[in-house]
């Protein structure tokens, strides 16, 4: 029947092998199920990469079913329903907060079910993704929190008990611009060391987001990721002293 769809596993694990050998060791792959959440795929790509990123409840119940760990799945997404936060701390998964308007529902949840509400602040960050496909910085946007708001959003957590762990920053997505990616995670880095000094604990996961970009039309090239992994080699080790023992991540679909 149409349409008919065909997912070749060989060259996902090629294509992930690719990806791994370019990229500093210190670095975590995350399967952004939102790009295909087939259960089968997801099933596969949970035993190819570190974690996976959620972005509804119906998302972490595949991730969950698929096999991969709680403490390497992270939820995303702006609107998250108060049962779907709920699901979320009963699971035992890292919830990207979106919103101060979160933390009431998560410690809620928490003092209910008697476990641990871990957090991240997903961060809008004042700057944007040059010459990415959809941009999510640099003004307002309906991901995550304003730069300058993420003090205060420190602060209420802090007030409110969860657990915090650490910060999400994603400037854009589809770009195929290597020295655009490496100008927004320095950026990014450098944002998240500032806003480390307000944090309730210190930072366990920084999450850089993805915007690795996809060659779709005639005339596009492939992303360079040579210089992406030196890039992230450099960011990796300024991590190591600035956050120690925190782990970067990157989200890709």
């Amino acid at each position: 029947q149409t349409p008919f769809y065909a997912y070749d596993r060989a060259l996902l694990r090629a294509r992930t092998a690719e990806l791994r050998a370019a990229l500093p060791r210190e670095v975590k792959l995350h399967y952004a199920m939102k790009a295909n959440p087939m259960p089968a795929l997801v099933g596969f790509m949970a035993t190819l990469v570190d974690g996976v990123d959620v972005a509804s409840a119906g998302e972490l119940k595949v991730a969950l079913d698929a096999g991969a760990a709680p403490a390497e799945i992270s939820f995303a997404g702006p609107g998250k329903r108060d049962a779907e936060l709920r699901q979320a701390v009963a699971a035992g998964v890292l919830v990207n907060l979106e919103s101060r308007r979160e933390i009431r529902p998560l410690a809620q949840a928490s003092q209910e079910l008697g476990l641990p509400a871990r957090v991240a602040v997903r961060v809008n960050p004042d700057f944007e993704l040059k010459g990415s496909g959809m941009k999510m910085g640099g003004g307002p946007k309906p991901f995550g929190v304003d730069a300058e708001a993420v003090p205060a959003v420190l602060r209420e957590i802090a007030d409110a008990g969860l657990a915090f762990e650490g910060f999400h920053l994603f400037a854009g997505s589809q770009n195929l611009k290597a020295e655009a990616i490496c100008e927004a995670q320095r950026l990014s880095y450098a944002l998240a060391v500032r806003l480390a000094g307000e944090a309730p604990s210190g930072v366990r996961t920084l999450n850089l987001g993805g915007g690795l970009g996809i060659p779709y039309f005639n005339g596009e090239r492939r992303l360079n990721l040579s210089l992406i992994g030196e890039n992230l080699t450099d960011i990796a080790l300024h991590t190591a002293r600035d956050m120690p023992g925190a782990a970067l991540v990157l989200e890709l679909g």
